[in-house]
């Protein structure tokens, strides 16, 4: 499995959305679509994670998800094929894009979801409850990085 990271300036990035687009999950078209409207900043992207000839799971780092809260940045738009779940790719997914966001200098990292037990293995705690833009009913998680201790 290949793991890339792209942004709005690659030159794979418009073939990225249009297979993106081809993912049968609603959320896969909305990302697509934000790709190729150009809708992301320098610093956002997609993570991507493919075989030698097919993308079988992506996900995004982005300023704003789905909900109209204060919080900032997050992973969104988690999604693994079917055919290729239960091999961790997803938590690669999140890890690598998480990676991204420390690089860009973020301590805090936050998801919008209706999955319960998930992302919790992985570090991250529930801390609000919102509306999507869909009018779903959303969990906020928060994932910190902060590994600053103070010894006395």
């Amino acid at each position: 499995m290949n793991y890339r990271v792209l942004r709005k300036n690659d030159s794979l990035w418009l073939a990225a959305a249009n297979k993106i687009y081809d993912a049968e999950w609603a959320a896969a078209k909305y990302l697509a679509k934000k790709m190729i409207g150009d809708e992301f900043n320098y610093w956002e992207g997609i993570v991507v994670a493919e075989t030698t000839d097919q993308i079988v799971g992506f996900c995004s780092f982005v300023r704003k998800d789905i909900v109209d809260l204060k919080y900032s940045p997050y992973i969104a738009i988690v999604y693994v094929d079917p055919t290729f779940r239960g091999k961790g790719l997803s938590k690669e997914l999140v890890e690598i894009a998480e990676q991204q966001l420390i690089t860009e200098g973020f301590q805090d990292v936050y998801i919008v979801t209706q999955h319960v037990g998930l992302y919790e293995k992985w570090g991250y705690s529930q801390i609000d409850e919102a509306e999507d833009k869909f009018g779903r009913s959303m969990r906020v998680l928060e994932k910190n990085f902060n590994t600053i201790s103070v010894v006395e």
